[in-house]
């Protein structure tokens, strides 16, 4: 009798109902019987197929490459775009780090957004968004408008990456086959690399440095159209709801984080510019009122009933030790290595665009491998034993770098130091962003995934930063001059990301990080709730 009322009872609903609604019922019933599984190798309902599948885990894969890939072709262009702006030092810095500072100071202001936007449109945006100030920056002739556009661009970077993690971490239960998934979307920063490079030399040596902008413009906006296709629809938005919500937001904090870190990195820039460097009244006033302001921004979101940067996700189990880990390495390799390696290529050997990004290639192809060796040992190798290995590869090409003689041959110590980097950054990543994912519950893993990000971008602007100031430090107490004189400036920021990334190797033999991706792993959700 009760299945004859049910029955009776389904048949009415679907009389009531258009077929997409009804589509959208058994969906979404799909759905919450996939992630009723406490860990599943099953492909989630929200794809058609497989192929479906690979499309829109590629296409969000982009969202962690826009960033490396900008990155990349700017880097490998930065000696043309000093020579085009007449510009040097601590300015020319700021070509890179303005993308980095923006990403990192706005990435958790936007996580939350998305969170109750839509991670898909979040995605649309940011990818739009990245083609259109990249065709404006390209036109730009003032070396501070383009600094100030290229930090309209990191916008793009703050939105997509958090988001397009928020996709993926939700819509797949614990397994291997999210630890695929994963690794695939994490494979998406060396292959965005290698993309940038190569566009960044064939653009540099070939047609201009401005072309690299164009190439970006065209790129993107094809990725937009393919997201619109491939990626799943967002969840029924209530929009009255919805803008209750985001009137809620953080504003305040956000105004607090930014302004406070944009201070506190343009004292560390400048203070290597200033004519009395650290005895600039200037500079010691914006290095202490941005981190008051910092500090504020701290003490606001501990008070806030709706936080920009939930506190209560610091408290999980290893989170905040693994942050500080990962701050270290990143610093190292972003802020660092991959800045002044290739300055160090063109600067110091003479090397061409091209070359230099041949010189490079291995970095990205390097990446790929040890993604692919992730996706197979997340859930067999411990976290802490892959963030001893990631730390113990930073360490060593730092220092790899730091004795490098000046004229050694690329095979003998660029080589392995080139891909020992990589082996770091990746196994760091792989390792600190399962980790994020899996401390907070689906709807605010954007938010989870925003903070890993802004570590991210922000180690990366305040490592450029400081180790400008490290490198005008010792150009100034350098005997030589010219070449040699760089030479000896380059050695004192490679003896720095030593430094750095030795402190990382230090914590990283504390962490609890566990395996990723089966049962015995499955705890870790059950103590992110009582962390909560």
């Amino acid at each position: 009798m009760v299945n004859n009322i049910i029955g009776s009872s389904v048949v009415e609903l679907s009389a009531t109902l258009s077929q997409s609604q009804l589509r959208r019922l058994e969906q979404d019933e799909a759905h919450a019987r996939y992630h009723a599984q406490s860990i599943s190798e099953e492909r989630p309902p929200v794809f058609r197929s497989s192929a479906h599948e690979l499309t829109a885990v590629i296409m969000l894969t982009f969202g962690a490459s826009l960033a490396t890939s900008n990155q990349g072709a700017m880097l490998i262009a930065m000696p043309r775009m000093g020579e085009s702006f007449g510009i040097s030092g601590a300015d020319l810095s700021w070509t890179i780090s303005a993308f980095s500072l923006s990403s990192g100071a706005f990435v958790l202001l936007l996580a939350s957004i998305a969170d109750h936007i839509g991670r898909k449109r979040m995605v649309l945006v940011a990818y739009v968004w990245y083609a259109i100030w990249c065709l404006v920056s390209g036109f730009v002739k003032k070396d501070i408008v383009f600094d100030v556009f290229r930090g309209f661009q990191g916008l793009s970077g703050a939105a997509a990456t958090p988001a397009a993690v928020g996709i993926i971490g939700a819509t797949y239960v614990p397994g291997q086959r999210k630890n695929r998934a994963m690794a695939t979307f994490s494979a998406g920063a060396p292959l965005g690399f290698i993309v940038g490079i190569i566009c960044g030399g064939i653009c540099t040596q070939f047609i201009s440095w401005r072309a690299v902008l164009f190439f970006s413009t065209i790129e993107y906006s094809i990725f937009a159209i393919l997201v619109w296709f491939s990626v799943p629809d967002d969840p029924h938005t209530d929009w009255t709801t919805m803008k209750k919500n985001l009137a809620k937001l953080d504003y305040f904090g956000a105004l607090l984080a930014t302004s406070g870190l944009v201070m506190f990195v343009f004292a560390l820039t400048q203070s290597g510019a200033a004519s009395k460097g650290w005895a600039e009244p200037y500079v010691i006033a914006l290095l202490i009122v941005g981190i008051i302001t910092f500090a504020t921004f701290i003490f606001w979101e501990s008070k806030a009933k709706n936080p920009l940067m939930p506190l209560y996700i610091w408290r999980y189990p290893g989170f905040a030790l693994c942050m500080l880990v990962s701050a270290c390495g990143f610093m190292n390799f972003l802020g660092v290595l991959n800045y002044y390696i290739t300055l160090f290529f063109q600067d110091i050997r003479g090397a061409s665009a091209i070359l230099t990004t041949a010189y490079l290639v291995p970095q990205a192809i390097c990446g790929v491998l040890v993604n692919i060796f992730a996706a197979f040992t997340l859930h067999v190798i411990p976290g802490r034993i892959l963030m001893i290995i990631a730390l113990t590869a930073f360490t060593a090409s730092a220092l790899l770098w730091a004795l490098q003689p000046i004229d050694l041959i690329y095979w003998a110590m660029a080589f392995p130091a080139i891909c020992l980097s990589v082996v770091g950054a990746d196994l760091a990543y792989n390792v600190a962003n399962m980790h994020t994912l899996s401390a907070v519950p689906p709807e605010s893993q954007s938010s989870a995934a925003g903070i890993f990000n802004t570590i991210i971008q922000l180690t990366a602007a305040v490592g450029i930063a400081a180790s400008t100031t490290v490198v005008q430090a010792a150009a100034k107490r350098s005997s030589h001059t010219g070449v040699r004189q760089l030479y000896d400036s380059y050695k004192a920021a490679f003896w720095f990301a030593v430094g750095i990334s030795a402190v990382g190797l230090i914590c990283s033999g504390f962490l609890t990080v566990g395996t990723q991706g089966h049962k015995a792993a499955d705890t870790d959700e059950e103590k992110s709730k009582e962390a909560t």
